[in-house]
């Protein structure tokens, strides 16, 4: 990556993130275009698309999938331990500029905007004796929960909520055919709605074609040692904001339950009992879903192992 330091590694002194528990399945389509990681210090979700007119630069993955991959591939070799997140994601746009480009020509068919976009949620735990503070970087919808005690928080950037409820609109409109990824009319919105990516009164993702670090969302607080993170993609999320199976904290409970497979198993089964988006409306009747549990590892201190 474009950035002028050597590759970061796990600091002993420094506090880290402990991995609960972590699962990715796909969904309708071909490819997973989802991964989550961590890294010391940092821990992340990714999930991508790609959606245009003319031939695919790639031909063993998805676009959507390679940049999800290049982005994590860049997250682990060198996390923003030390960086401010806008200056690691100045670096970031640059390189998968770069990387994109070197993937072959662009296509005239194209329109700005359309290609692989990723939205993205990175977290930064900051620990000062028995006391963290938990920094994040977001842009697009990927959510990040967190549970401290009695409190449950979800930091996340609603932009894309407008666009999504249209192409949602056109995706039902005639109903879901069997073995049929994405309608006809939904993809033909979701192409529309590119028009109005990265733009001001628009939404928010990562585009090797586009800038986009003005969409870039910064949160940050306070934590204590047993806090719980849950980082997701908004194909998890559909227990909550799409099938209305879990709130907020009841998503979190059950994924400490059960477990992160357990959880998109339990989400897979609601999906499949409403195979034409009926009831639950929706793209896809399947979307990639990815969960990543992490919490707070303090040097020479067990307490956020009781979480």
């Amino acid at each position: 990556m474009a950035i002028d330091r050597p590759a970061a590694t796990t600091r002993a002194a420094g506090p880290v993130w402990r991995v609960i528990s972590q699962a990715s399945e796909k969904g309708s389509a071909a490819y997973n275009e989802d991964i989550a990681g961590a890294a010391g210090s940092c821990a992340w979700i990714i999930d991508g698309s790609a959606f245009f007119t003319g031939a695919a630069r790639t031909t063993e993955e998805s676009e959507g999938a390679w940049l999800v991959r290049r982005i994590d591939a860049i997250l682990r070799a060198n996390p923003p331990e030390d960086l401010t997140f806008p200056a690691w994601v100045e670096g970031l746009e640059r390189q998968l500029q770069q990387d994109y480009a070197a993937l072959g020509k662009g296509h005239p068919e194209r329109e700005a905007g359309e290609g692989p976009s990723a939205v993205l949620g990175l977290i930064r735990l900051i620990g000062d004796g028995q006391t963290c503070r938990v920094e994040a970087a977001v842009i697009g919808d990927v959510s990040v929960l967190i549970q401290d005690g009695d409190r449950v928080e979800r930091w996340t950037d609603p932009s894309s909520s407008p666009f999504e409820a249209q192409t949602i609109a056109a995706a039902t409109a005639d109903g879901h055919l069997p073995g049929e990824v994405i309608s006809p009319k939904a993809l033909a919105q979701i192409l529309r709605n590119r028009r109005s990516l990265n733009r001001p009164g628009g939404y928010w993702a990562i585009n090797p074609g586009l800038s986009w670090t003005a969409g870039l969302r910064l949160f940050s607080g306070n934590i204590s040692p047993g806090a719980t993170i849950l980082l997701a993609s908004d194909g998890f999320m559909r227990l909550v904001d799409v099938i209305a199976h879990h709130d907020d904290r009841g998503l979190m409970d059950a994924v400490k339950r059960m477990g992160a497979d357990g959880a998109i198993a339990e989400l897979r089964q609601l999906e499949s009992a409403d195979p034409e988006a009926e009831r639950y409306r929706r793209v896809k009747i399947h979307d990639d879903a990815t969960v990543l549990v992490v919490s707070p590892e303090l040097p020479g201190n067990a307490i956020g192992k009781s979480s």
